[in-house]
């Protein structure tokens, strides 16, 4: 019997050695070994050889206009936030509203008229319940035959050109600039950024202004938290650990990620660029010098003379790109950072419901005081609801039977879809009647003003794009938001975001109906 006894060399640490020299030395006892291996993971090929030390670059701004040439919206003071989403009439705050109120105390024109109180204020503000409304003075001005000189120092500002789209639930606005004009699309509410905005691609694309003098720049690698230090006894930071994400297919963005940081952790550089708020900035030459002297410029790509030809912009990839614009514009807006927001101002619900075969749009928050099922009484300024279409043929004689309706809510406000619409199908807004009374009366109009479509003084049946509900459902809410521009001034505004619901707001009811019965003998 032969008994194999097999020996393992391992490296171990002296913890008695007290020199720190030759650990920080990290001297290699076989040079040629790791030159092998060097030149078996292709290091020999000089690939990351050097390193920036120097970028020389030619920047463009070019403004973005204010919206309706007003100065009041200027995109490089005013947050973009409150340009797209601020609301008709959302300078009236309650505070403005009374102090505006009391300068019509004595007024004749106001001392019997209807509508231009409180009527119930949300709390705190229920101390003012009879008091006069300015905001409902103004817009009833005329009616009233107050002149606009009355409110002196109280009168509004001009309102910004309303972005909010009623029949798709979005907000949709243009910004001018002299390159191309910047449309905002399908905005649902909240922050904005340069991926808020697309180049209207039907209009040619002009040259930018003329171009800034060319800076010179010092790069810095990229810091992030667990990126490899460059440093070679320097411990990264050991709250992060980018291996603790999970680099599986189902995951692509962190599978670049880990991709990136164990590949190209230190190889990214950033450089300083001077930009301004509301521009579009453009690079319009790059020039980068290594630590071998060698200098790459953007200029030099179509010299074909030239061995090193220059600075290539990779054609797959972007990380910043503005549809419409040129691969090395960004489009930056001043946002609204950190806004201080009230609670919900309103909060409907929509919902497809099969059981009913409508669409349901539930009033949960109105006024920023949650609702029950009970309403006032209706609105008499609201407009009439479409007339019922026959389906059936009535030219035979039929005797029918009248079935009530059940389940009825007044804040339940249907919805029907008209696939005979002009556009495209469409949910139209519809009333209900309650049939359970003695007397039948018609269930009350939405208060929430996401449920009303046109103005006040010419209001519109609301109709939403089918194309523009989701599965699930959606919410919408109101909000009260608060921030500062470029000056420092604060700026308040209005917000209406659009949410995806999980599962959509749905009950049993039974419409009024006549079911056609047999004949009495």
């Amino acid at each position: 019997m032969v008994l194999r006894i097999d020996r393992y060399h391992r490296l171990e640490s002296r913890p008695g050695d007290r020199d720190l020299q030759n650990g920080f030395a990290a001297r290699v006892h076989d040079p040629l070994w790791l030159l092998a291996r060097q030149w078996q993971m292709g290091e020999h090929q000089g690939e990351n050889a050097s390193s920036p030390v120097r970028i020389d670059c030619t920047v463009t701004r070019t403004p973005i206009a204010p919206l309706a040439g007003d100065p009041a919206f200027d995109p490089t003071v005013v947050p973009a936030e409150a340009l797209v989403e601020s609301e008709l009439d959302d300078w009236w705050t309650i505070g403005r509203r009374v102090r505006v109120g009391e300068r019509f105390a004595a007024n004749p024109a106001t001392a019997e008229a209807k509508g231009v109180r409180f009527l119930d204020p949300p709390p705190p503000y229920d101390a003012f319940a009879g008091r006069l409304d300015g905001r409902a003075i103004w817009l009833g001005r005329e009616r009233l035959g107050i002149a606009e000189a009355a409110f002196g120092g109280d009168a509004p500002p001009a309102d910004s050109p309303q972005a909010w789209d009623s029949f798709r639930l979005n907000y949709n606005t243009q910004f001018d600039t002299a390159e191309r004009p910047l449309a905002v699309i399908d905005h649902h509410g909240g922050p904005m950024d340069w991926y808020s905005a697309d180049a209207a691609t039907e209009s040619p694309l002009a040259e930018p202004a003329a171009a800034t003098a060319m800076r010179a720049t010092i790069p810095m690698p990229l810091e992030y938290p667990g990126a490899p230090h460059s440093r070679f006894w320097e411990i990264e930071d050991a709250n992060v650990d980018i291996g603790g994400y999970p680099p599986d297919t189902a995951h692509f963005a962190t599978m670049l990620l880990v991709d990136l940081v164990y590949s190209h952790g230190d190889d990214w550089f950033l450089f300083p660029v001077a930009a301004k708020a509301g521009h579009i900035v453009t690079i319009r030459s790059l020039s980068v010098t290594d630590s071998f002297g060698k200098t790459y410029s953007s200029e030099d790509l179509d010299n074909a003379n030239i061995k090193y030809p220059g600075l290539h912009a990779p054609g797959d990839f972007s990380i910043f790109k503005c549809d419409g614009l040129k691969d090395e514009s960004l489009v930056l807006w001043p946002v609204a950072e950190s806004p201080l927001e009230s609670a919900p101002v309103e909060r409907v619900q929509f919902g497809v419901d099969e059981h009913s075969n409508v669409l349901w749009a539930l009033e949960r928050i109105v006024d920023t005081r949650e609702v029950n099922g009970v309403g006032g009484e209706p609105d008499d300024g609201h407009p009439q609801y479409p007339a019922a279409v026959p389906v059936s043929n009535l030219s035979g004689k039929r005797q029918y039977t009248y079935v009530p309706a059940a389940g009825v809510e007044s804040r339940w406000h249907p919805y029907i879809l008209d696939w005979k619409a002009e556009s495209e199908p469409a949910f139209t807004q519809w009333g209900l009647a309650d049939y359970s009374l003695q007397v039948p009366r018609p269930t009350p109009h939405p208060e929430a003003q996401v449920l009303k479509a046109g103005t006040a003084a010419a209001p519109q049946i609301h109709r939403i794009s089918a194309a523009a509900m989701a599965r699930g459902g959606l919410e919408l809410e109101r909000r009260w938001q608060l921030a500062r521009d470029m000056t420092g001034r604060p700026v308040l505004w209005v917000q209406r975001q659009r949410r995806v619901l999980r599962n959509p707001p749905a009950r049993t009811i039974r419409f009024d109906v006549m079911e056609e019965s047999e004949p009495v003998p």
